[in-house]
């Protein structure tokens, strides 16, 4: 089985902010605790589409992340509703990258505020060939201090699934 993961990423010190920010949207989700500064948060029914109302209520930086293991990867973070960084990367045929809105300082400051190098920053973004051992997206996420982005899809999570173990709220 295919890893298909979406998932949102909210530059904030409690996971109160997100859970505001999925109420305000009118959505429905789960919310991570906070770890490295940001709080993850996924919302029920649109998995892979980016919800516009979540982006019209968002108080600050916001990153939206998706991976298809056997399609590509999509990055966007926006600052409050505008988009300041935009990449796509689909390697369904052959690979082919979209660079919308691509500001490489944006990605520099958020790696470097979780202390580490940016040195090889672009090795991520011009993929020639996909190697499934070590995903750009992956290593991406993790520069930036994502803790929670592997298999990860309110699709994949269920009410049943013992929420607190996993250090998850249901909003509703």
């Amino acid at each position: 089985m295919s890893e298909f993961s979406a998932s949102y990423h909210l530059k904030a010190k409690d996971r109160e902010q997100a859970i505001k920010l999925i109420k305000d949207s009118g959505h429905q989700g789960f919310v991570f605790n906070e770890m490295n500064g940001w709080v993850t948060f996924l919302i029920k029914g649109q998995v892979f589409d980016i919800s516009e109302s979540v982006i019209q209520h968002n108080p600050g930086l916001l990153v939206h992340y998706t991976y298809a293991e056997d399609h590509g990867w999509e990055f966007r973070v926006f600052e409050k509703d505008r988009v300041v960084f935009e990449y796509t990367c689909d390697w369904t045929d052959e690979i082919h990258i979209e660079k919308n809105r691509f500001n490489l300082d944006v990605i520099k400051e958020m790696i470097s505020s979780q202390g580490h190098e940016a040195s090889d920053l672009e090795e991520i973004f011009d993929i020639h060939e996909f190697d499934f051992e070590h995903s750009p997206a992956y290593q991406l996420a993790e520069k930036i201090g994502l803790v929670h982005y592997e298999w990860l899809s309110a699709d994949y999570i269920s009410s049943d699934d013992d929420l607190e173990e996993r250090g998850l709220i249901l909003v509703e």
